[in-house]
């Protein structure tokens, strides 16, 4: 019988690794054009995301609104951008960093960082009208839009990050990168606050005239960021109909270069074929092509699964103290109807959470008795390999468990 039971734990296993292959294509099949298309309609109806405009705080504060709808942890940063040529209030100099985050579980202060800027500008061919009409739908409402699209498919699945996911929504790009300067220097000093595995930027992801056997992108590389430029090309190939154009140009021109220029690894997403309306008054929602703004959405989105999500790169590893895990025992392993779980040593009742191969959260409660058995329902979980963590004392327990009904 034992012999059985092992075959199965080890079929099940195999079963479990195939389905988290196949996660992020799922999950990239979920990302919508119509949904795309609308949150850059939205921004575009602002009239103008200027920077100096009256109406920035109130950009700000509907993006706060947007992500904490899809269930991350906001704050608006707020930075005071020193110019001193024409303006006179001091509280029209404040801008505002939109920062949101979904805390990992494994490791808090581990990061992976998405970013857009969504501030714009139509000040080139003598138009005059910028702080009331600068629409800037590829630049960068696009690249904004994917990221709340990406928000959306997180919170949708109930996806949980083991390293914390962070995406930064910048002012003032436009104005010399001054958001992601403020950001990466608050984030280094006086110490480092974060240990950053990755940044993904996109700016300017919506135009694309060819069609869609030869969609091609920029995907900006910087020096000291060959794995996650590797996996860009692989995910590219992997996950959507893109072909990339591997280059270093305008590698300093969007919010990456800040990160970078702190040593930090990044990548760019970018189209390829540049549009005619940058920074003009014709940068609007009808310029966009939204199926190849979705296929650069799929590689932002798979990229940051695999940063985030799995443990593949930027490795991270669980602390646990081990005189405390050895007091937790699955009293069945595989599970048929029920998880019972024998808890010894514990001071008081702890949080448990269940979850899938692919970081999905699928139970969560409280382990009610701390120093005797505890009973889990798993008859609606499908076969499979889950993992329990139970958080106490500043400690987090990890046990992996089978499903076979």
């Amino acid at each position: 019988m034992k012999k059985i039971v092992n075959l199965l734990t080890a079929l099940l296993f195999l079963m479990s690794v195939s389905a988290q292959e196949n996660q992020i294509e799922n999950l990239c099949g979920q990302i919508n054009q119509d949904s795309l298309r609308q949150n850059v309609i939205e921004l575009q109806g602002f009239s103008t995301r200027y920077a100096y405009s009256p109406n920035r705080k109130q950009v700000a504060e509907y993006l706060k609104g947007r992500l904490e709808n899809y269930g991350f942890e906001v704050v608006l940063d707020s930075f005071l951008l020193q110019t001193g040529w024409y303006l006179t209030e001091a509280d029209t100099l404040w801008q505002y960093n939109v920062i949101g985050e979904k805390q990992g579980l494994w490791a808090k202060d581990t990061t992976v960082h998405l970013m857009a800027h969504y501030d714009s500008r139509s000040d080139m061919e003598g138009f005059e009208d910028y702080f009331n009409f600068a629409p800037g739908a590829d630049d960068n409402a696009s690249g904004v839009a994917a990221l709340l699209e990406i928000a959306r498919i997180i919170n949708e699945n109930n996806i949980a990050p083991i390293k914390t996911l962070v995406i930064d929504l910048f002012a003032a790009e436009e104005q010399g990168l001054r958001g992601s300067w403020d950001r990466i220097e608050k984030i280094s000093t006086p110490i480092w606050q974060e240990d950053i595995k990755a940044v993904i930027n996109l700016d300017m992801i919506g135009y694309c005239q060819s069609d869609s056997t030869n969609y091609i992108f920029d995907l900006i590389t910087y020096e000291n960021s060959s794995e996650l430029t590797e996996m860009s090309r692989e995910f590219a190939e992997q996950y959507t109909i893109l072909t990339p154009n591997e280059t270093t140009e305008n590698n300093y021109a969007s919010d990456s270069y800040s990160f970078y220029s702190y040593g930090v690894k990044s990548v760019f997403l970018m189209e390829h074929e540049f549009t005619p309306h940058y920074h003009t008054e014709r940068d609007v929602y009808t310029t966009i092509n939204y199926h190849y703004m979705r296929e650069l959405t799929k590689l932002a989105f798979a990229l940051a699964y695999e940063c985030s999500v799995k443990n593949n790169y930027g490795v991270v590893s669980l602390e646990e103290n081990e005189s405390i895990a050895k007091e937790v025992t699955l009293l069945a392993n595989p599970v048929k109807d029920k998880l019972r779980i024998s808890c010894r040593n514990f001071s008081y009742a702890t949080q448990y959470v269940l979850y899938s191969q692919s970081s999905q959260i699928m139970k969560q409660g409280r382990i009610e008795n701390p120093n005797g058995v505890n009973t889990i329902d798993c008859k609606d979980l499908k076969n499979g390999i889950y993992f329990l963590q139970i958080f106490s004392e500043n400690q987090v327990i990890t046990k992996k468990i089978a499903v076979f009904h």
